[in-house]
């Protein structure tokens, strides 16, 4: 008789190490004089925002920054919310498929997790961008079209660190053998 495999089987040390980097990097993002560094030697980083897009990361603050509004700080921090639970429940659901990767497949994981997390997360910034603007609908169209092909690039790039954590998380904790009933 088939039974199902309980929950706590599928906890692994590479799926909590991707939700803690995703959650360090919004963190780090969140952090001004890290960001605003970042973004004053490299100004490829502004060019999202710039074009009226979601910055390329939801950044995780305790408090608003300078002039901006409880708002924008409330939609930044349901972001991140929203981004970690996308990120929990694909690793959810990968978990099941494959309960116990090897560290290729982790790393994988970790980048494709990573993306769906970012494209989740800056779709809520989207809808709010687009309110606080008072965007007709083909504008909001555009925001979410052009703000989704960011935000999947932003986590395909971002993904390397994170499957890079997730590979070395494996590489570190060998996986368990598969037991075979007899």
């Amino acid at each position: 008789m088939p039974t199902k495999t309980p929950l706590h089987a599928h906890r692994d040390p590479a799926d909590a190490a991707i939700l803690a980097s995703i959650l360090a990097l919004a963190i780090l993002a969140g952090i001004w004089p890290i960001a605003g560094v970042l973004t004053t030697w490299m100004p490829l980083l502004a060019v999202p925002a710039a074009a009226g897009l979601p910055s390329l990361l939801p950044p995780l603050r305790l408090v608003p920054l300078g002039g901006t509004t409880a708002g924008f700080w409330v939609a930044d921090t349901l972001a991140v919310l929203v981004m970690l639970l996308a990120a929990w429940l694909q690793l959810r659901a990968v978990g099941r498929r494959r309960p116990n990767p090897g560290h290729g497949r982790a790393f994988g994981r970790g980048v494709w997790t990573t993306a769906v997390a970012v494209v989740a997360g800056n779709l809520v910034r989207t809808v709010f961008l687009s309110f606080v603007t008072h965007s007709d609908l083909g504008t909001f169209a555009g925001y979410v079209v052009f703000g989704m092909l960011v935000s999947l690039i932003t986590g395909l790039t971002l993904g390397v660190v994170v499957g890079a954590a997730a590979a070395v998380t494996r590489l570190l904790r060998p996986r368990a053998r598969e037991s075979v009933a007899v």
